[in-house]
């Protein structure tokens, strides 16, 4: 096992070696961050895809640190049976390798699984990482506060934020030629919906606080993949008859997001449901505000002109939100969105992820 080291310079330390563990592709997240610790001096960052006693055998000489993202995700299966055995075999791997000496640390994005099946094993399964963990990062404080109320986990937890996009995906054109190829006017006031089209994200109760505003310069892009085609048809059937709601429904590449994000005016978010948001940071990165309701870590992203905020049980809130939302200076919200995602490059928030394996660590020894 390689040792840990206090006197490397400016608090590096030497031949340490970390693994991001996810499944996750299409969200350049993990990347990012591991890109981040393996440019401090004397870390060594590497990704894998799935955390098994096995590889944590082979391994358990060679890592200091294990870092899983998206629990969930590892034990995801149609099988409730195959579900059940990923979850015993992940469970077994994280006991082998902290037997070994192992820190192992799991950064909370969802506190709960959103959608799906197997909803009783997906909560057995944040109960056993939350208890296996030597420390647990989340990303604001009230997140923190749940993770105590619901799963009485205190100690060893630690708040970095959720960093940001900027140069992660491919960007050329300007805003112009970006609507044009969208097929939008220069004088479309453009509310944008970019991502994954499932139920929890809102997206029908969207489209239905749009049908509310009146003028023809209201235009509602919405692009990303449904989650099935039942639910393809039902957004479709929700947007039919008004030719203000534009629908590109399916994969978006990430050589073509930037069009979207440089077309749009403001991006909406209207979950009924949310711990951490990527969505926002990504919308930040490229200068939009966001329209979004006051749950979970959004009160804490929106100030000023970052975007509109609205109660979530307010059945004409997103409808007043988004009114609110089109009056917004857009160079101001320009600058303060950029300001803010700026503040949070992941080199700086690399350091303090060093940090907290460095404090898990000891906190073993």
């Amino acid at each position: 096992m390689t040792a840990w080291a206090d006197n490397s310079p400016n608090g590096a330390d030497r031949g340490l070696r970390v693994v991001l563990v996810s499944t996750v592709t299409m969200n350049p997240y993990v990347e990012l961050l591991r890109r981040a610790l393996d440019d401090i001096p004397g870390v060594r960052a590497e990704s894998a895809r799935n955390l098994t006693p096995a590889w944590a055998w082979r391994h358990r000489r060679h890592v200091d640190v294990i870092h899983l993202h998206w629990v969930e995700l590892q034990i995801a299966s149609p099988s409730r049976g195959r579900a059940l055995k990923k979850f015993v075999r992940l469970v077994a791997a994280v006991a082998l390798a902290r037997l070994e000496g192992i820190t192992f640390v799991y950064t909370v994005h969802n506190l709960a699984h959103h959608e799906g099946r197997h909803a009783r094993l997906n909560r057995w399964a944040n109960r056993c990482v939350f208890a296996l963990a030597d420390a647990v990062h989340v990303h604001d404080e009230g997140v923190a506060m749940q993770l105590a109320t619901l799963y009485g986990r205190r100690r060893g937890v630690y708040v970095v934020p959720h960093g940001n996009y900027i140069g992660a995906y491919p960007v050329s054109g300007t805003r112009e030629e970006a609507r044009q190829r969208l097929g939008l006017l220069p004088h479309h006031k453009v509310f944008l919906f970019l991502g994954q089209i499932r139920p929890y994200k809102g997206v029908e109760q969207l489209i239905a606080a749009f049908r509310r505003l009146e003028g023809e310069d209201y235009i509602l892009l919405i692009a990303g993949n449904p989650q099935d085609a039942d639910y393809a048809a039902r957004v479709a059937a929700a947007a039919q008859g008004d030719s203000r709601i534009h629908l590109r429904l399916g994969y978006v590449p990430d050589e073509e997001l930037h069009r979207y994000l440089l077309a749009a005016d403001v991006d909406v978010l209207p979950y009924r449901e949310v711990t951490t948001s990527g969505a926002a940071l990504l919308a930040f990165s490229f200068g939009l505000p966001i329209v979004a309701p006051r749950i979970g870590c959004f009160p804490a992203l929106v100030e000023g002109n970052r975007g509109v905020l609205y109660e979530a049980d307010d059945p004409r809130g997103l409808a007043e939100a988004l009114s609110r939302a089109a009056t917004l200076d857009r160079d101001a919200a320009r600058r303060e969105t950029l300001a803010y995602a700026e503040s949070l490059g992941w080199d700086r928030l690399a350091c303090q992820h060093l940090d907290a394996y460095r404090k898990a660590w000891r906190s073993r020894r």
